[in-house]
This record gives C-alpha cells, sequence and structure tokens, in this order.
C-alpha cells in the first residue's frame, strides 16, 4: 500500500476576492495541497502570531494595508524555512530588480496562464525556484544595461542542486535519455530543467550552454 504525501500548506494572500478563489479553488482540487486565503497583511500577521506553519506563501505585491515587500519581511522572519511565490501584475524594471534581490523561490505574472502557477508551485515542492520567461528576459536586460550591477547572483540565476547535476551532465556530453538514467527522472523533467537552464544562462543552443555553464561550475 502506498504511503499517502503529507500535506503541503499553502496560504495565499491577494487583495482581490476573485483571484484569491480561483487560486483556492484551484490547489484545493491538486492533492495533497491544502490552501488557505487571506486578502489583507493583518490577517496574515494574526495567523503567524497564533502559530500557524505554511509549507509555501502565494504573495501579491499591491496589498490595502501594507506594502508587499514588508509582508515578505515578516513571512521571512516568522516563516524562515517556508518557500515564498510572488503573484503580480508588477513587471515594471525596478520592481523586477528589487525582487531579484530577494530570498524567494519563484516569481509569476498574472499575466501568465493559470497553468504557469500551478507548474511554479510543482517545482517549488520539489526544491527548486521558478521564475517565469518573461522576468528572466527583463533580469537579462537589466544585466546588459548595468554590467557592474550584482544581477548575476541574485537568486533567479542560482541554480538548484538538481539544475547543477543537469548542468554537470550536460557539459559531460550525456545525452537527455543518459542524463534520466543516471538521475533517475524522466526524459521530459530533464527536459523541462534542460530548458530552464538555457534560458537561465541565456543560452542559444547547447554548445553556448556548455560553455557558459561550465564557467559557473568552475567558480
Amino acid at each position: 500500500m502506498q504511503t499517502p504525501e503529507p500535506t503541503y500548506h499553502i496560504l495565499a494572500l491577494d487583495d482581490h476576492p476573485m483571484v484569491l478563489e480561483g487560486i483556492t479553488h484551484l490547489l484545493s482540487a491538486t492533492p495533497p495541497y491544502h490552501v488557505e486565503g487571506t486578502t489583507s497583511s493583518k490577517e496574515l500577521f494574526a495567523l503567524l502570531e497564533g502559530g500557524n506553519q505554511f509549507d509555501l506563501f502565494i504573495l501579491d505585491l499591491e496589498l490595502p494595508d501594507a506594502n508587499g515587500f514588508e509582508a515578505l519581511k515578516t513571512i521571512r522572519q516568522q516563516c524562515p524555512n517556508a518557500a515564498i511565490l510572488i503573484y503580480t501584475m508588477h513587471e515594471e524594471p525596478w520592481i523586477l530588480a528589487r525582487l531579484a534581490r530577494l530570498s524567494i523561490q519563484g516569481v509569476v505574472s498574472k499575466n501568465c496562464p493559470v497553468g504557469t502557477l500551478v507548474e511554479a508551485i510543482s517545482v517549488i515542492r520539489q526544491g527548486d525556484t521558478y521564475y517565469n520567461e518573461a522576468f528572466l528576459r527583463q533580469l537579462e536586460l537589466l544585466s546588459e544595461e548595468k554590467p557592474s550591477d550584482k544581477m548575476a547572483s541574485s537568486p533567479a540565476f542560482q541554480l538548484s542542486e538538481r539544475e547543477q547535476q543537469v548542468l554537470q551532465c550536460i557539459s559531460e556530453g550525456m545525452t537527455t535519455s543518459e542524463i534520466a538514467d543516471r538521475l533517475f527522472l524522466s526524459t521530459n523533467t530533464i527536459g523541462t530543467y534542460r530548458h530552464r537552464l538555457m534560458k537561465k544562462f541565456n543560452a542559444h543552443n547547447v554548445i553556448q550552454l556548455i560553455s557558459k555553464g561550465r564557467k559557473y561550475l568552475d567558480t
């Protein structure tokens, strides 16, 4: 008999009740997620002070009673081991640059299809980070405009342990099937990691990825 997966506790914070209802309805239908929702930072802080623990916070930056960045700071203090996923309409360069320097696990734009949010949560739950493609493209542009900036050291460009393993295998010249066999993962999963690495390194082909990836692995 297969052991059931432990419940994954999620708290979604969004000031739009309809958006919040959509998030909770969508995720509650996906075991083992248990989702709670709140529309204000005041309710959030009350939950945290009450000792409630969550594995993941889905946080909007636009809140009626507090700055989203302030709420994020409080979450980090109260729940240092929890993952934080920013779900926002904001795509302004200065906002993205600030997010890039924060200790968060991902960013998803509300302009993305709803499936992107589900995918992001699944990836974060596995211990990886998730930044939608538009966010990464903007960071690349910011990095090009400000070469002295420490954008390359931002969490968005840091590789998870699994991404490093896949990158190492690619640098050794292994095929997708060979990597899947070594890491005990499906070829589809390896393909996803490969695509993500190409985006993070702004590589247009495998040769560029290997070249840029080796510099990363050698540091």
